[in-house]
């Protein structure tokens, strides 16, 4: 009956121009395509040194399984590890990007999809400037 709610921070510039009409919408949690794609989702969000440190650290689980220094399960399972983490801090990533853009933290909305979150943003936002 009820979709899942979801968090979702909401990130402005100021000194541009409407910077509030204008936001970013970042989603709290888990990110389910950094998890599966993980430099390919690092590089598509232009995030150069973590997609750097996931190459670097993926040539080395490739070079400790090729000289035997780790089985395959236990590459595996480092893998697994590791792109867990990577889920679950992706979306801080995105975050870290904007603030050192200039970006602030201008709301924090919760909705069951970012479409929804957009639209109570702009309804506080509308509310709020009349």
């Amino acid at each position: 009956m009820f979709g899942k709610i979801k968090i979702y921070t909401v990130h402005i510039k100021p000194g541009t121009p409407n910077p509030y009409e204008k936001p970013v919408f970042v989603r709290e949690g888990f990110t389910i395509f950094a998890f599966a794609f993980t430099l390919f989702w690092a590089l598509y969000h232009r995030l150069w040194k973590a997609s750097l440190i996931i190459l670097l650290a993926n040539l080395l689980l490739m070079a400790l399984l090729r000289n035997h220094l780790l089985s395959a399960d236990s590459t595996a399972i480092v893998q697994l590890a590791m792109n867990v983490l990577i889920g679950f801090h992706a979306n801080d990533w995105l975050r870290a990007k904007l603030k050192k853009r200039g970006y602030i933290t201008a709301d924090i909305t919760a909705a069951d999809s970012k479409l929804r979150a957009e639209q109570r943003y702009f309804e506080r936002y509308l509310a709020a400037t009349v």
